[in-house]
């Protein structure tokens, strides 16, 4: 089934929650790259290899956009359906625990703002039979939120690494959070505006990767 990217995203900073089976049955493996519909197939073979963030692109009223992801995720819980009950083991995931790192993997000091934070998203990942690959499935949400641009930007910093760990419960009531996905993003200044790009008009998320944008 594609899914759509929805461009309101919510951020919900909290602490992260208890993880009865660790690391082991919950896996990110990618960030794919929507289309210029901003579709995303869960089995794609469009992947970004590194993220872009140009720093000076701003919305139509002048804010600051989300740095949006859109992650690929694998689940190697082994199905346990059986005819009088449905699978327990396919996982609902509905939030990412994001760390921002430097480029050595220490963390920088972002003033007042929450590092870590916790995201939403909303995916379900479906089990697998025994000796089968897994069946991927994606989850969009906000990787960087727009309010820390400022202070990035003012640090001078040019490339940070996101450390994301995806969470959420199999049907059968059981915490899983997956093992840390390293995402390095490179901070630019006007880097992607390109008022000539024949892409302009179908940049689905402009000011990041690969979508240009045009300021004139």
């Amino acid at each position: 089934m594609r899914r759509i990217i929805l461009m309101a995203m919510v951020l919900a900073v909290t602490v992260a929650g208890c993880n009865r089976f660790p690391d082991n049955g919950l896996q990110i493996s990618a960030n794919l790259l929507p289309d210029d519909s901003c579709f995303v197939e869960p089995d794609q073979e469009e992947r970004l290899l590194r993220g872009l963030w140009d720093t000076n692109f701003r919305t139509a009223g002048g804010g600051i956009p989300d740095y949006g992801i859109a992650l690929q995720l694998q689940s190697y819980l082994v199905s346990n359906a059986l005819e009088f009950q449905g699978d327990q083991s396919n996982i609902q995931v509905d939030n990412y625990d994001i760390t921002i790192l430097l480029a050595d993997g220490s963390k920088p000091d972002l003033g007042g703002l929450t590092n870590p934070y916790r995201v939403t998203t909303s995916a379900v990942i479906a089990s697998r039979e025994a000796g089968d690959d897994p069946i991927p499935g994606v989850g969009f949400a906000t990787g960087i939120p727009g309010d820390y641009q400022d202070t990035l930007v003012a640090l001078g910093l040019d490339e940070i690494l996101l450390s994301i760990r995806a969470g959420g419960t199999t049907f059968g009531g059981f915490s899983q959070r997956s093992a840390p996905f390293l995402w390095p993003v490179s901070l630019c200044a006007g880097c992607l505006n390109n008022c000539a790009s024949e892409d302009l008009d179908s940049s689905c998320l402009p000011g990041q990767d690969v979508w240009p944008y045009c300021t004139l």
